[in-house]
């Protein structure tokens, strides 16, 4: 598995009470094992049930709040195959 670490920072306020980051496909791929992690207050990651949403370009992953944490998927499935 791959991974891609992001910041409370990298989220954007989204239309509704939520935040929101976006991974360009080309960067994760498209496949569906996509987990999102957040760092907790001790420093281990645990597995959060984010909204993922995926479309021509952009897969968005919503949260109620920002938080530092990571994405796991799977690298050998990429864009266009």
């Amino acid at each position: 598995m791959a991974e891609k670490s992001f910041r409370k920072e990298d989220f954007i306020k989204g239309d509704a009470e939520d935040y929101k980051l976006q991974f360009r496909k080309d960067e994760i791929g498209i496949g569906s094992d996509l987990t999102v992690e957040r760092i907790d207050d001790s420093g281990e990651h645990e597995v959060v049930m984010a909204n993922i949403h995926r479309n021509d370009d952009y897969v968005e992953i919503f949260w109620s709040e920002p938080f530092n944490g990571r994405l796991l998927f799977d690298s050998k499935v990429t864009f266009g195959e």
